[in-house]
């Protein structure tokens, strides 16, 4: 039978320069904290916060961070990849809130949805230095990830998410490879590099930025990537629909066909949630990117990981029986993958 994911991370408490804690809200099982807020208040800055699985349908409940923490979930989509768990169970959590007083904080590997009122639906950074990464944002409404405070030095990358809003002053911003079912959303006081994501609705009202390698779905959206806003680079992007008039870099391509473009569009077919977005092999998308990269998330130096797995090891098949004997003991078959 298999064994819960309790298992992988009691391999994976490794850390050279502060404490790790095991965050789990199942009682039968033997982890440091029940609670977020728990763990939270006894954790230290810079401490590192394993949440387990708990399932879809058991959250977490809001997260407010107010210290520097790593947090890190096994991932989503789990049921629909190979190879990601022997129990297969996501890290669910309600509305996030990172305090500016976190600033340094890094999280991964969580699926973030919430049936509670819209202040309690969204993912809010309002701290400079953040790494959100590899989570997953559930698709509904005011399900958002927003930068709202005046911060520098955030990354968003190879998430799943439903819309990215940029309401704050936020410069030296890093967005890139994500999958955005709506749009990225952003304003005159804000900026940095936008760079190979994947919309429906386009990149918009960015102003001084780099737009390179993102793909638009929507064949009808007139301002796909900002280019009627000063002091934007826009270069090798693909959209479905006619590129509009303006100020262009190189390697803009419009009215692209996307059923070329990847192995499950329109329709998901067989493929996951998210591994219908890898590209065809004979495509145009791929080598359309700057330097000869593939445009779209799996592309350029930091490549959407199906399921937002978190670089660190984990174990992928447990066997172990129920019952053992004296002479041949328990044997347990234990098989594990690192990640990147």
């Amino acid at each position: 039978m298999k064994k819960p994911t309790t298992l992988l991370l009691c391999l994976c408490f490794v850390s050279a320069n502060a404490t790790s804690w095991r965050l789990n809200n199942n009682p039968a099982v033997d982890a440091d904290f029940r609670s977020f807020a728990e763990a939270h208040d006894a954790a230290s800055p810079g401490d590192t916060i394993y949440v387990e699985g708990n399932g879809e349908q058991n959250s977490y409940g809001t997260l407010t961070i107010s210290k520097k923490l790593v947090i890190i979930g096994p991932g989503y989509f789990l049921n629909q990849n190979d190879s990601t768990y022997a129990n297969p169970l996501e890290a669910r959590t309600g509305g996030v809130i990172i305090e500016a007083s976190a600033a340094g904080t890094e999280i991964y590997g969580l699926f973030i949805y919430s049936t509670g009122g819209v202040s309690l639906q969204d993912f809010n950074i309002g701290a400079s230095d953040v790494i959100v990464s590899r989570n997953r944002f559930e698709l509904g409404t005011n399900n958002e990830l927003l930068i709202t405070q005046n911060v520098q030095n955030v990354t968003v990358s190879q998430n799943y998410i439903y819309t990215l809003i940029i309401s704050g002053s936020a410069t030296n911003l890093l967005i890139a490879n994500n999958y955005v079912h709506q749009n990225i959303n952003s304003n005159a006081n804000a900026g940095g590099v936008f760079v190979n994501n994947i919309t429906f609705n386009g990149i918009q009202n960015v102003y001084n930025s780099q737009i390179k390698n993102n793909m638009v779905l929507n064949a009808g959206q007139g301002q796909p990537f900002s280019h009627d806003k000063p002091g934007n680079y826009i270069a090798y992007n693909l959209v479905a629909g006619t590129l509009p008039a303006g100020d262009y870099g190189p390697g803009n391509i419009g009215n692209v066909d996307m059923s070329t473009v990847f192995i499950g569009y329109p329709a998901q077919g067989n493929y996951s949630s998210d591994g219908r977005w890898q590209l065809k092999p004979d495509g145009p998308a791929v080598g359309a990117g700057e330097g000869g990269i593939d445009c779209g998330m799996f592309g350029g130096p930091l490549p959407y990981v199906l399921s937002g797995l978190p670089a660190i090891p984990r174990i992928y098949e447990a066997v172990v029986p129920v019952a053992g004997s004296t002479s041949t003991g328990l044997p347990v078959i234990i098989k594990a993958k690192s990640q990147n």
